[in-house]
């Protein structure tokens, strides 16, 4: 303890008689070991962190393998037959999303949940951290009017009071008793039209019962619902999916609507983390090469240290400290160093992972619970004992067996370093410009995709455009009169407010697909026995105008396409080449049989296609168009629609007055998720945009770090030559004649790095195709572009070395120690 204590007091009198070396070191560890610290901390939150369920491992989400969709929800009537005729199954369970709004206690508030199906919450795995569960029988239809509360939603509207319990609240305007609070950390979920499972942490609200029977458990064509599944012990998903298959197949034979439809069992996990992981793997081996280049970076420095200490190791060695005891020092000291890296790497990391939690709104559950953990300490601990390995353990081995005559023989000069060490800090440079030249091309190419993503024409216009969702109580609004009236009555005191141009309600807006729906086409039979599908939106006549959507055929929906008319609609361009390729559309008339159940108009079945809409990315930036039907929503009004509001003003300047022109109609009706199209644009490409800015940054930090390289390196070689360089000035060599020999030297040693680091790019690269978008993996510009930019660069770091080398007086080198 004594010896390991002199040991540190030695280390620390030396770091204070380099302090531009230790500072440098310490630098440079804290932005490696912090980048990776604040990476890892998010896979941690997303991809590591248990989830909060009773084994969660044999947990898996199901969905119907639908002819033209893939992925897709769950229609009843099929999920009962899976849930009856399965072996693999403890249990299984659907649920679908929720909206009641809460009265009392308060302003109004519209809140989000969802309907589970009984054995929901055995199959997940949870229990109430108060009250209970449902019981069986209120799973039957007419006898749900009970609800379990999110913690979140506990707390801020209950301020957490244990005595709400067996207590009435108003939801819609009827009354439902308080059963059960949920643990904090347990979301709602809803299947997405796309054939994903969503979880909204900053909107967890409930969890009401559903009923599978009656005119649920008939409902065939109409995929509305998630599923859930926790298989029995022992049985593997394969076994599963095998399974599922064969009664895919079973319910295929007997009904013709299940024509070409399977069975996806996947881990649940998956549901959770999404198309996140591919990004953040990518990202945490781009930040682990940044780290390896810091590593390489300071390599070079205590190389070029242990040269100018050779002096004193060599003393040391001859009064009898072995190789052993000189790398135990050595070692020391580049854990010392790591120590305050770690310490200033925390605390960067820190920083970092809230920055980053700002920069990517997402929906991802976890994302936003970041932080530096147990588990994240203990990863950047390992990480910082095996950086200084990494760092010190070669260059100490090294440096600790001297030659002993050389080095004493000189009389107290440097020794300078040997041709090995010289080559091995010449690899350490080439090292760090390949890596930094593929990170480099990597956040070229997500730059100039997410800038071709940016650039994207949506199909419609969001500049100051506001949206914001409305759902009337079934049990105020229960007819198509009553919709109409307030959604009329609504219409009309929003576009007479001073700053609105136009005002409009839709079931979506242009970037939200949430209802997938069936028809046919008048005069062709249906493919297979089952009806076709496109996305399906009903709006009020004004929606074109006020989201910027072109007709580009046709007619726009007006005033006179109510009720009392015949049946319109209108299709979208993708519409059209994919189902009239070779005809006129306009004219046509489409069939839509379950939408006019699902309306209570039994009249309107038949639509005549009046105009063609331009198409719109509706399911992303980075998607193709889908094909999509608009009808009018005043010919069958829903009770949840969207509210789209085009201003000349600063949209959001305007809610007040639309709070208020919702309560003159109706006080107890509130309204939810206001946002604006520009805003709900921007976070569609959060992701990506997140993958560009931390890309970027890993590859400016290996840039720089390899800048740092070069310029070490030269600068510790023109303090070993400058006695050579002053006996070539002393025999006439021009200034001209250093600078091209120190740059030679640099630009030598960074061509082989950008040829090896191009090389690795162009592999490695292929990696990232599914990050990009408009921009192919080997795209020569972003290539050239960094060769350019990176050879500037190295450039300029060998020039300043090399400049001070054509400075040397040649009287004073030669006098050099």
């Amino acid at each position: 303890m004594e010896t390991l204590l002199k040991d540190i007091r030695f280390a620390i009198r030396g770091f204070k008689k380099r302090p531009a070396f230790t500072a440098v070191a310490v630098i440079t560890l804290a932005l490696g070991i912090g980048a990776n610290t604040a990476v890892f901390s998010i896979v941690n939150a997303v991809m590591l962190r248990r989830l909060p369920y009773k084994n969660p491992d044999r947990l898996v989400s199901l969905w119907a393998n639908v002819p033209q969709q893939g992925r897709w929800r769950v229609t009843p009537a099929n999920f009962l037959d899976w849930k009856k005729q399965n072996t693999v199954f403890e249990d299984m369970s659907a649920f679908g999303a929720s909206t009641l709004t809460f009265t009392g206690n308060g302003e109004p508030e519209q809140l989000l949940g969802a309907r589970v199906s009984n054995g929901y919450f055995t199959v997940v795995g949870v229990e109430p951290e108060r009250g209970r569960f449902f019981f069986p029988e209120e799973y039957e239809e007419g006898k749900g009017q009970v609800i379990v509360l999110g913690h979140a939603l506990w707390q801020r509207r209950f301020a957490g009071d244990p005595q709400i319990i067996n207590r009435t609240i108003r939801l819609n305007d009827v009354p439902y008793t308080v059963v059960g609070i949920m643990p904090p950390g347990i979301y709602p979920a809803w299947p997405t039209t796309t054939g994903r499972i969503t979880f909204e942490e900053s909107q967890q609200q409930f969890w009401t019962p559903m009923s599978m029977s009656g005119w649920m458990a008939a409902l065939r064509s109409a995929h509305i619902l998630g599923a859930i599944g926790r298989l029995k012990r022992n049985t593997t998903l394969d076994q599963a999916q095998a399974e599922m298959n064969t009664i895919a197949s079973r319910l295929e034979q007997q009904y013709p609507v299940n024509k070409g439809e399977g069975i996806i069992v996947r881990p649940f996990k998956e549901e959770v983390v999404g198309d996140v992981r591919p990004a953040l793997l990518t990202l945490l081996a781009a930040v682990g090469l940044v780290l390896f280049v810091a590593c390489a970076n300071i390599a070079g420095l205590l190389l070029a240290q242990y040269s100018g200490r050779s002096k004193e190791i060599a003393i040391r060695a001859a009064l009898g400290a072995g190789r052993g005891r000189l790398v135990r020092q050595f070692v020391l000291e580049g854990l010392l160093l790591s120590l305050l890296g770690t310490m200033a790497g925390l605390g960067l990391a820190k920083f970092a992972t809230e920055a980053v939690i700002k920069l990517n709104p997402t929906e991802v559950p976890g994302f936003s619970d970041a932080r530096i953990d147990l588990r994240v300490l203990a990863f950047t601990i390992v990480l910082a004992v095996l950086t200084c390995l990494l760092f010190t353990l070669l260059p100490a081995w090294n440096a600790a067996k001297p030659d002993l005559q050389t080095t004493l023989d000189q009389g107290g000069r440097s020794s300078g370093s040997g041709v090995g060490r010289q080559r091995f800090r010449q690899l350490l440079v080439v090292f760090q410009v390949a890596t930094a030249v593929m990170l480099v091309v990597g956040s070229g190419l997500l730059v100039k995709s997410f800038w071709h993503l940016r650039h994207v024409d949506p199909g419609f216009n969001p500049e100051h455009v506001l949206s914001l969702d409305i759902t009337l109580p079934s049990s105020k609004y229960n007819n198509n009169q009553k919709v109409s009236t307030f959604y009329t009555k609504l219409l009309d005191r929003i576009s007479a407010l001073p700053g609105v141009v136009s005002a409009a309600v839709a079931y979506d807006h242009p970037l939200q697909v949430n209802w997938v729906d069936s028809f046919s086409i008048a005069g062709r039979p249906p493919i297979g026995g089952a009806g076709l599908s496109a996305n399906f939106n009903p709006v009020t006549w004004n929606y074109f105008r006020t989201v910027g959507i072109d007709i580009v055929a046709g007619r726009q929906f007006t005033v006179e396409d109510d009720e009392n008319h015949p049946g319109v609609v209108i299709v979208n361009e993708a519409f059209v080449r994919h189902y009239f390729p070779d005809e006129s559309a306009l004219g046509q008339h489409l069939n839509l049989g379950p939408p006019a159940r699902i309306w209570k108009n039994e009249r309107l079945t038949s639509f005549e296609i009046v105009g063609i809409a331009r198409d719109v990315k509706s399911r992303g930036l980075n998607k193709e168009a889908e094909p999509t039907y608009y009808v009018p929503a005043i010919q069958s009004p829903l009770a949840d629609m969207m509210m789209l509001i085009r201003t000349t003003v600063d949209p959001v300047s305007i809610v007040p007055a639309l709070r208020n022109a919702v309560s003159s109609i109706d006080p107890n009706q509130p309204i939810a998720n206001v946002n604006t199209l520009d805003k709900i644009v921007s976070n569609s490409i959060a992701q990506q945009r997140l993958n560009m800015v931390l890309m970027t940054v890993f590859g400016a930090l290996a840039l720089m770090l390899a800048a740092v390289g070069i310029y070490g390196l030269l600068s510790y070689a023109v303090t070993q030559r400058t006695q050579e360089i002053g006996i070539r000035m002393a025999l006439g060599a021009e200034i001209s004649d250093v600078l091209k020999l120190i740059l030679k030297q640099g630009m030598r040693l960074t061509l082989i790095g950008e040829v090896i680091g191009f090389v690795s790019a162009f592999a490695l690269a292929r990696i990232l195709r599914n990050l990009l978008f408009g921009v192919t993996p080997t795209d020569t510009v972003t290539f050239v572009a960094v060769a350019c930019v990176l050879s500037a660069i190295a450039f300029l770091a060998c020039y300043l070395p090399a400049r001070r080398a054509t400075k040397v007086d040649p009287l004073v080198a030669l006098r050099y120690e």
